[in-house]
């Protein structure tokens, strides 16, 4: 009889623990799968929160390695995640390293770039895969294209004098007739085609990894022809515009749900002038398009510093982006590459102003790059630049709402942001407050709702944010004690 008891309570204990299980992993299963409201006007992680990416471009060192990899080690990526406080990257990769032959795509390349993504990704950062070139091909001194997909029309490749920048490259005629055979779809179909290929095997790759967030389909594509590119406007206008649209839909077979990130031509755009491109759409009823220029006043640029036609660019560029913003059906804005060198007067004005555009818009951004020295915010030894305090910033990871407003002012040290709440999501706003600005503690200041929790992570430097009143305004402040 005893032993009947033990043996129905085993039973009964066995049920009990199977079903605990079961809807545990239910529960797991169900946060996993999050439904949401799509907002096209924000980039949402997968509860819904609107994201804010302050990040990096890694690496510019990678076009030229033989393997084409960055410099970096898993521990370069923890220094950027919890010590700097980024949740992003624009990592590079390569046409020819993906497709060296034509039909014959490399596993092992991609081996090495997930591993390198993972770094990223198991941090909670975000990943957007951008498929680099500069002068079309590693050929022609640049990288991108794999050499079987060079058109030159038997044109060598000319050598420049020493000391001249490397854009002017791009009037190399080598260069210019493998541009407008790109673009020629008719008379080279194959290499767009291909270039879909690449990008689609690249997809198949990460498309289960919430955390690679999406794809730069191309950057800075350069028209070839002079003409249509400065003078008719034709290469954006028809050309890239065709692209686009040919390459969106092909690629939203593989990839119905990540972001695709797209770019118009750099120049004259980086200097702060119109766009010609194009309205550019997505096949998903809800779009999930960014739009994603480059930022560099051509003074800064080549060194010259932060100039007064420097700073007047810098506003007419945000002027036309915000033009652009709302051409293409006011989609999110994520500025792919700025930098500058901090030997450059003025440089720390200039991040002060591109930064507070930045807020002022909520608009994201990857500063070029992370490579050891030269522009970037580490030396070749590891240690900080004078680019790296004007980079960290305290500001929105992850909003659990929409935000009206958020600005940060490095001076003062003064954040403060406004946004909607949505009770609905899951998860925290999460605000990144940096340890090294508030060494004496930071205050925070909370208007709107009385119902919240807080909770500091010192180590992470993350403010976890809570409240269960939905569609309240809400307006958060921190300030330095």
């Amino acid at each position: 009889m005893v032993n009947h008891y033990i043996s129905k309570m085993k039973k009964h204990f066995l049920i009990l623990l199977i079903s605990v299980v079961t809807f545990s992993c239910k529960k797991e299963n169900e946060r996993t799968s999050y439904t949401y409201q799509e907002d096209p006007s924000i980039i949402q992680d997968q509860y819904g929160r609107q994201l804010i990416f302050h990040g990096l471009n890694t690496a510019s060192i990678s076009k030229s390695d033989s393997l084409r990899n960055p410099w970096i080690i898993e521990s370069d990526v923890e220094r950027e995640a919890t010590d700097f406080g980024f949740n992003f990257v624009r990592y590079l990769i390569f046409w020819d390293a993906i497709e060296p032959q034509k039909d014959v795509f490399d596993p092992v390349y991609l081996d090495r770039v997930e591993e390198r993504v993972n770094w990223y990704t198991s941090r909670g950062m975000y990943v957007m895969l951008d498929m680099h070139q500069d002068l079309y091909s590693l050929v022609f001194g640049g990288d991108g294209a794999p050499a079987w997909a060079i058109r030159s029309n038997g044109s060598a490749p000319i050598n420049l004098p020493g000391g001249t920048p490397w854009w002017l490259k791009n009037i190399d005629p080598a260069v210019v007739n493998s541009w407008i055979n790109f673009w020629s779809y008719t008379a080279h179909k194959d290499l767009q085609d291909h270039y879909i290929l690449a990008w689609k095997y690249v997809m198949e790759r990460f498309k289960n990894n919430p955390y690679v967030i999406g794809y730069d389909l191309m950057n800075e594509p350069w028209g070839g022809d002079l003409v249509k590119v400065f003078i008719t406007g034709e290469f954006e206008k028809q050309q890239l515009t065709a692209f686009y649209n040919k390459l969106i839909p092909a690629l939203r077979a593989v990839e119905s749900n990540k972001y695709f990130f797209f770019e118009p031509t750099p120049a004259p755009v980086t200097f702060g002038a119109p766009s010609k491109l194009s309205k550019i759409t997505d096949t998903r009823s809800t779009s999930k398009l960014v739009y994603a220029p480059h930022c560099y006043p051509f003074d800064t640029h080549e060194g010259v510093g932060y100039t007064a036609t420097a700073k007047q660019q810098l506003k007419d560029w945000e002027r036309e982006r915000k033009k652009d913003v709302q051409l293409h059906n006011n989609v999110p804005l994520l500025v792919g590459e700025f930098g500058l060198s901090p030997s450059q007067a003025g440089f720390d004005q200039n991040l002060k102003d591109f930064y507070a555009m930045a807020d002022r818009n909520q608009w994201h951004w990857a500063y070029w790059s992370n490579d050891q020295g030269g522009w970037s915010p580490i030396n070749a030894d590891r240690t900080e630049t004078p680019i790296l305090q004007y980079l960290i910033r305290t500001y929105p990871k992850a909003t659990a709402g929409k935000i009206k407003t958020f600005e940060y002012n490095p001076d003062s040290k003064i954040f403060t942001m406004s946004f909607t709440s949505n009770s609905s999501i899951p998860e925290p706003t999460e605000i990144f407050i940096p340890n090294r600005f508030y060494p004496s503690g930071w205050d925070l200041s909370v208007t709107g709702t009385t119902n919240y929790t807080q909770n500091f992570d010192a180590v992470k430097q993350i403010l976890d944010f809570n409240t269960t009143e939905n569609n309240k305004d809400i307006t958060i402040t921190i300030t330095p004690k």
